[in-house]
Formats: structure tokens, sequence, C-alpha cells
């Protein structure tokens, strides 16, 4: 099911679009998958795609929390992509939340600085926050992207770890705690 924001709608990637794409479909092929104009960029992301299908076939109950395609509504282009990189209360997480869940996100450059990429985390998080009660988010962001660290600052993430990761280097972790959280979307 979609999560549908006022500009956006966040489709999930179900496994025929993830396996076309980690097998390098075309781009005609995919957008006939998930009923989007799909980016082209979005097909160098095979090994995200490949990902994501492993988690869905060791567990099928992760569908929901997988990467969902970030489109337009009015003309249902794809714009990037955002979800959950588990289901809440992942082992790796019990040091920094462990009740809570990792969100990620990307918006395509040639859509940004338009506050794409808040509308769409913000989607996620009252999506797993009034529909499966999520409390408390985890965020990994790199030091050098000053705008998605602006950002999760700005939607009341703060810092709370860091670790070197094998692929991206230095990375920091960000927490967002149930008083920010209600703050972030207008609940008391």
């Amino acid at each position: 099911m979609d999560i549908a924001t006022p500009r956006l709608l966040l489709r999930p990637m179900n496994a025929d679009f993830l396996r076309a794409t980690a097998s390098g479909a075309d781009l005609a092929t995919l957008s006939s998958l998930i009923g989007l104009a799909v980016a082209d960029v979005w097909r160098q992301e095979s090994d995200l795609a490949a990902l994501r299908l492993s988690d869905l076939q060791t567990d099928p109950d992760y569908a929901p929390w997988s990467v969902r395609a970030v489109a337009l509504r009015d003309s249902e282009e794809m714009i990037g992509h955002a979800g959950f990189h588990t289901r809440p209360a992942a082992g790796y997480l019990a040091s920094y939340a462990h009740d809570g869940v990792e969100v990620g996100y990307t918006i395509y450059p040639e859509h940004r600085r338009r506050g794409y990429a808040k509308e769409a985390l913000v989607g996620l998080l009252r999506w797993a926050h009034c529909e499966h009660g999520v409390q408390r988010f985890i965020a990994s962001v790199q030091p050098h992207n000053v705008a998605s660290c602006a950002l999760l600052a700005t939607a009341g993430f703060f810092r709370i770890a860091s670790f070197i990761d094998d692929v991206d280097g230095l990375e920091y972790v960000m927490r967002l705690d149930p008083p920010a959280l209600k703050r972030l979307l207008g609940r008391i």
C-alpha cells in the first residue's frame, strides 16, 4: 500500500520489481512493474535492489518496511527512494534504540532543495508510528552530507554515535526520540 503525503507517493517495491532491477531490466519494464515513470538513475541501484530482494526472500513480513519509490503525486515520476533497513527492533539497533527502526532516503539530485526529502521522511515516520506504534527512529548519515545532517537535526534527530561503514566510511548515528517525534508529527 502506498504512503501518500501532500505531494508524494511512497510506493513499495515488490519482489518482481526488485528482481528486474537487480537483473538490469530496461526502464519500460521497470515502469510497468511499479506503475510509475522510473528514473534512469534507479537502474544504478542494482546492488540495493538485490539486497532488499534478499531481505524479502528471507523475511516476507519485511515487505511493508522495505524500500519504496518516492514519486511525485501529480506526474507519478519517480524522484528517489526511501524506506526502512529492517523491521523494528532489529538486533543491530539494540544499543541505539532497542525498539526502534532505521530509516533511509534518497532524493535524486535534480529534485533536491524542494522539501521532498523531509516530506518523504515525515511520511515514513508517521506511517511507522501511527500504523505500527514505533516510538524511536535511527538514521545513519555521512558527516559530509550537510543537507541530510541538517534535515535530520531539524526533524529532531540528534547524534548518539559514529562508526566506520565498510562501504561509506564514517557515518553518524542519529536518533529521534518520542518527544521530538510528537513535535514533528504535530501530536501531543
